[in-house]
């Protein structure tokens, strides 16, 4: 027989009487259940408890169980939540309605508890089964762990809040070392046990905010928020050494053999608005590099920022809004005084190009928009105005296309970067214009 005592259900029924019945049914069923007595007070209670399916009565004074659903199915948190609506009215259109906002049964009024109780099986069933290929869709099928896809996904959530708190974070990449000859000489089922031996070591050595992965074979990630470079050095120092004193029992050839292995690692960190998931993955992977050029089994920090070299970027950054200084410098080779004498000569050139291509959009003058577009692409992309460049790219493209009517929709923001973008310039270059 099934478990149901694991599930808490959400009764929501305005009519006392009806849901006191409701209530007494599931739990004679063995169900934990909470109740409501309207959408608003359903609502709050899913904000604060965890839910595994709603009985909903679709007729309600004042938030009708029609707009509850509704409410419900526009949050990621609570979509997964099987909702089976109640009603004493067989109107078609108002199960067609229910239906199409994401309810998953329609019960009427007065219900057959044995049909109700199956019902709610056969979602939470489904539920399960929907939550379980998700998971898979996640995981990293060997090792548990998140593959590549869920590992950037998450961490790039993580990146954005970083950038919001203006926080550390730091990025480590593991490859395992000379693990080809694992699977040659031991076969690939003592190379799975291997990988799933590591998985587990970084699970036990990370904290269970920091995000795992498996990026690649035998590569993996981890990213740790609110980290800084020697926090980080540390963590990985203790999974390098968990590893080369763990000990893999393996059967090969009907012969018992213990297996050892070591890690090379490569860990970098930055902060606040440097931080730039691809690039700390390259950055990472690059360290990794290192670390096996260098003899292997080993951690490198590479391209770390401490705090007062992170601070200086940052100010450097804040010196130029909507512009990368780093990205600019790099393209005149590191050279100060001409990165400053480019900068003056795109505000002398392009501070007045939002009031220019205002009026070559309101006169319909394409080939003016197409112009002054085309030129300030490729000038943003030499100082490092990356937004700036891509907002260019997206009119210029509507542009080509002769989508007119995109322009001034595409062209505000635009317009919006290019001003800050020179005012900046205007700031801290005065003396040069």
């Amino acid at each position: 027989m099934e478990e149901v005592n694991k599930y808490t259900i959400l009764a929501v029924d305005d009519a006392k009487d009806s849901l006191m019945l409701l209530e007494f049914d599931l739990k004679e069923a063995g169900y934990e259940v909470i109740t409501a007595e309207s959408g608003y007070d359903a609502l709050s209670i899913l904000e604060n408890t965890q839910i595994s399916l709603i009985l909903l009565d679709m007729y309600m004074p004042g938030i009708s169980g029609l707009t509850t659903l509704q409410k419900i199915k526009t949050q990621s948190a609570l979509t997964h939540i099987p909702v089976i609506m109640l009603s004493a009215s067989d109107d078609e259109q108002q199960i067609v309605d229910a239906l199409e906002f994401g309810a998953d049964d329609y019960v009427t009024k007065p219900y057959i508890p044995n049909v109700i109780l199956a019902r709610m099986r056969n979602s939470l069933r489904l539920m399960e089964k929907t939550l379980q290929l998700e998971t898979l869709a996640r995981t990293d099928f060997l090792t548990k762990v998140n593959n590549r896809r869920s590992f950037e996904d998450l961490v790039g959530k993580v990146v954005s809040q970083t950038k919001r708190n203006q926080h550390t974070i730091s990025m480590a990449m593991f490859d395992l070392d000379l693990f080809k000859q694992v699977n040659d000489n031991y076969g690939h089922e003592a190379g799975d046990k291997a990988l799933i031996d590591f998985a587990q070591i970084l699970k036990e050595t990370f904290r269970d905010y920091d995000v795992i992965g498996r990026v690649g074979g035998e590569e993996f990630a981890v990213c740790m928020p609110n980290t800084d470079i020697e926090e980080a050095f540390n963590a990985c120092e203790r999974c390098r050494k968990a590893l080369a004193a763990h000990i893999i029992p393996i059967d090969y050839q009907g012969e018992k053999s213990n297996l050892s292995l070591s890690v090379s690692i490569g860990v970098t960190s930055a902060q606040g608005l440097l931080v730039d998931l691809n690039e700390l993955l390259r950055i990472a992977d690059h360290g990794l590099y290192k670390a096996k050029e260098n003899g292997r089994n080993q951690t490198v920090i590479e391209g770390e920022f401490s705090m007062n070299e992170a601070d200086t970027q940052l100010k450097e950054q804040e010196k130029y809004p909507g512009i990368n200084h780093q990205v600019g410098l790099n393209n005149v080779l590191g050279d100060e005084d001409l990165f400053a004498d480019i900068l003056v000569m795109f505000h002398q050139d392009h501070g007045q190009d939002h009031n220019n291509i205002q009026q070559a959009i309101d006169e319909n003058d394409q080939q003016k928009v197409k112009h002054l577009v085309h030129t300030i692409k490729g000038v943003s992309c030499s100082i490092g105005a990356m937004d700036l460049f891509d907002l260019c790219k997206e009119l210029d493209i509507a542009v080509s296309e002769n989508n007119s009517e995109q322009y001034q929709g595409l062209f505000a923001p635009l317009k919006t970067e290019l001003v800050k973008v020179t005012a900046g310039i205007e700031l801290h270059l005065r003396d040069k214009l």
